[in-house]
């Protein structure tokens, strides 16, 4: 049942977020053209100040999931009710705290927004997308158990069928009104209804869920875990969100429109390989509580590396040779940014995608405790350089400070994985890094081969026929450069088998 229950959420993941991705850049060109790139750009600093708000959670969910892995797989219905219990009270208290927040943060948006009046109807239009981000934090505790139990598949649906209709009815509304606010009104809807649809389907597959009074020494204990995580969670809000702050206070808020065009395409592909890759966090989980053996852990760990490299090349090598061209056809050459941009964001997107295996890992064996000087280095260098860099480099230093905060969580997180999860030798843990600079190698390699196809054979066209002829060339070459550099490595063989061995029972079926 796990690995079907695994697939079967990363297959759903996969889907929706790519039906998600779509509208994303439908309503976007939208409200490019019937609100303006200046709404755009106001859009993007509220979600981010948004954030900034949402750290009140301060890691409750993760440290949830992770207190949930156990009696799940020992099937303690009475632990389970009481963590739920906990998740759910703790959750209502933030969504109150939430909107208070919001409205106490309102004398302060002039000094946030740069170049655009703050007026009622900017004040309205933040209070609409706060009521959006509180909605959640009222009904949707019982997520966290479908995670766990590895059932998101059940939330994935739920929200792939609600997005879709939500967003056809914010997509007319825009065209025929051109009303933000009713907008912004339709997806404080959505989230209610995907959110109460979600919490009926729960009771009926958990029936033993009810309420009752809060377990005090378990909630001591999540507390624990909860004051470690809350330092992931302000090292994720800088590394996602403060950008885009940055960005509207040091420069304008007109340029975080354009800077946040490119960003929707990153973070697109981010969340797809999210929506792939995550549902197989709670099978690490799983596996880490069922056996200890560091040697048999880092298999796993370099298995799911090397997949997460794959997923790294197929996503980042396209996206920095094709970026412009996909601006282009969507938006118009007046929306390009520089190259140098360009690359380092997809230097920022690589690293992401592929040391992401150490968080994973980190939260599966609960290290939240040490994390979180990790967290302190690396959020501290990524606002700290993005700020100072941003005077002198414009929107390209704000993306320099955001990469080396990145390599500070990668070589802080793997030794954390390696010293404290697997706590096996340094060599070890040296091999590891070998092993990286030989796939930074690779990466390099194909992405010089990728760019002289695309320079030589396939620049000389424009349009989106082109653009997806383009894209396929380039993932068939990533794909035979995978099996010529990577064939072999244990994981690669590994991976051919297991591929192999499934076209061969399909073929027999």
């Amino acid at each position: 049942m796990g690995k079907r229950a695994t697939a079967k959420n990363s297959i759903l993941g996969l889907l929706s977020q790519l039906v998600m991705t779509v509208f994303a850049f439908i309503t976007r060109s939208v409200l490019i053209k019937y609100v303006g790139i200046d709404i755009l750009g106001l859009n993007s600093t509220f979600a981010s100040v948004l954030s900034a708000l949402s750290l009140a959670e301060m890691g409750f969910q993760t440290a949830i999931v992770y207190s949930l892995y156990k009696p799940l797989y020992e099937n303690d219905i009475n632990a389970i009710n009481d963590i739920l219990n906990i998740f759910k009270i703790v959750y209502r208290f933030i969504g109150f705290f939430f909107i208070l927040a919001s409205i106490l943060i309102i004398p302060f948006l002039k000094y946030i927004i740069n170049g655009i009046d703050v007026n009622a109807t900017i004040i309205v239009f933040f209070l609409l997308q706060s009521s959006a981000s509180a909605a959640s934090y009222f009904l949707a505790y019982k997520r966290a158990l479908l995670y766990a139990d590895q059932k998101d598949y059940i939330s994935k649906t739920v929200d792939i069928i609600t997005f879709l209709i939500f967003s056809i009815i914010e997509i007319f509304t825009l065209v025929l009104f051109k009303s933000y606010s009713a907008y912004l009104i339709e997806r404080c809807i959505q989230v209610i209804v995907s959110n109460v649809i979600i919490q009926f389907l729960c009771s009926k597959r958990y029936k033993y869920l009810h309420s009752k009074k809060i377990n005090k020494p378990l909630f001591r204990k999540i507390i624990r875990n909860v004051k470690d995580v809350f330092l992931n969670r302000i090292a994720g809000y800088i590394y996602t969100s403060t950008d885009s702050i940055v960005i509207s206070a040091f420069i304008n808020t007109t340029t975080v429109g354009f800077y946040a065009n490119y960003m929707t395409i990153v973070s697109s592909l981010r969340l797809l390989t999210n929506a792939l890759l995550h549902p197989i966090v709670p099978s690490i989980g799983n596996f880490l509580v069922s056996e200890s053996n560091g040697e048999k852990q880092e298999e796993l760990f370099y298995m799911h590396c090397h997949l997460r490299y794959i997923i790294a090349l197929m996503t980042v090598i396209p996206m920095t040779i094709l970026i412009d061209e996909f601006i282009i056809i969507w938006l118009g050459q007046d929306f390009l940014l520089s190259r140098l941009f360009v690359y380092l964001t997809s230097i920022d997107l690589y690293i992401h995608i592929v040391h992401s295996s150490t968080y994973d890992f980190i939260n599966s064996f609960g290290l939240f405790n040490i994390d979180k000087y990790v967290e302190i280095i690396g959020a501290a260098t990524n606002i700290g350089l993005s700020i100072i860099l941003s005077k002198m480099m414009g929107v390209e230093g704000v993306l320099v400070g955001t990469v080396v905060g990145q390599i500070a969580f990668w070589i802080g997180r793997s030794a954390l994985v390696y010293k404290k999860g697997f706590r096996l030798k340094n060599t070890k843990y040296l091999l590891y890094w070998i092993y990286n600079f030989i796939y930074i190698i690779g990466y390099i390699i194909l992405l010089i081969i990728n760019k002289i196809i695309f320079d030589s054979i396939l620049s000389f066209q424009t349009g989106i026929v082109h653009f997806i002829y383009s894209a396929v060339i380039m993932e068939c070459v990533i794909l035979v450069g995978i099996f010529v550099l990577f064939g072999w490595k244990k994981e690669q063989k590994n991976m051919q088998k297991r591929i192999i061995s499934y076209i061969k029972r399909k073929h027999k079926s």
